[in-house]
């Protein structure tokens, strides 16, 4: 089981989206600075997640996400 997870930043409120086989331990990795690309915008609290089969479901809708703000507004809602 893999997870979509989005973060927001409480310091700017920038989005984040990953994915990962265990939320808990990935939200700590963003909050503790061991992630580079969050490191900058601390402290992080999670958005919204969603659960699918596997990592390669889980990876193609991060990059869908990623890609198109609108799927990422409307995934968000």
């Amino acid at each position: 089981m893999s997870y979509i997870y989005a973060l927001q930043s409480k310091a700017n409120g920038r989005i984040y989206v990953g994915t990962t086989n265990d939320i808990n331990k990935r939200l700590h990795c963003h909050n503790e600075g061991y992630v580079k690309s969050t490191s900058d915008n601390r402290p992080w609290e999670l958005v919204a997640f969603e659960k699918v089969e596997s990592v390669s479901q889980a990876r193609w809708k991060e990059k869908e996400l990623k890609k198109s703000l609108g799927k990422r507004i409307k995934w968000l809602e």
